[in-house]
């Protein structure tokens, strides 16, 4: 039996909310160099229909990388945390993020597949407000390492070995 038959379908709701504040939508924007008005000034987000600053696309990044961590440790997933690549992700907007919104997260591990050392899981979170209306359905691929203390050795000596015997070889070319 693989892990696919113990953890596929697993949900996890994240036990607090992340509330976006004013400057934070406006500091998020100012550091991925988005310069839509709506996310700095009032005037422009009412321009879009709104109430409220309007949130970059991709701010829900703040949170989510807090709730992707934690989802590791709940769904169990055996993959080694500091050998994971980001694979692939898909946004579905059903609503902009504002400032005063609450983002509550529910998420569900879709699929996990285990292969010669590698794990590739794919994550949906559905985000939604204080009410319960979503906001938007966030889709991650992670590839990564598979969590086995006596292979992850393994590989990380022949790594080690790899670039020894690289480096030696430059040093020798250089003297020679």
């Amino acid at each position: 039996m693989g892990i696919a038959d113990d953890i596929i379908g697993t949900h996890f709701r994240y036990p607090d909310y992340f509330e976006v504040g004013r400057e934070k939508v406006k500091e998020f924007a100012q550091a991925v160099q988005d310069e839509h008005p709506a996310h700095f000034s009032e005037e422009a987000a009412a321009e879009c229909g709104s109430d409220t600053l309007i949130a970059s696309l991709t701010f829900i990044a703040v949170a989510g990388r807090r709730v992707q961590l934690e989802l590791f440790n709940q769904f169990d997933v055996p993959i080694n945390l500091e050998r994971v690549l980001h694979r692939d992700q898909k946004l579905i907007f059903h609503r902009p993020i504002k400032v005063g919104d609450r983002l509550w997260f529910d998420s569900y591990l879709d699929s996990v597949i285990e292969s010669h050392g590698t794990v590739i899981a794919e994550i949906r979170a559905e985000v939604t407000d204080d009410s319960g209306e979503p906001i938007m359905t966030s889709i991650v691929t992670m590839l990564g390492e598979a969590q086995n203390d006596d292979e992850a050795g393994e590989v990380s000596a022949q790594i080690a070995a790899a670039r020894d015997a690289a480096i030696a070889k430059m040093v020798a070319a250089q003297k020679g």
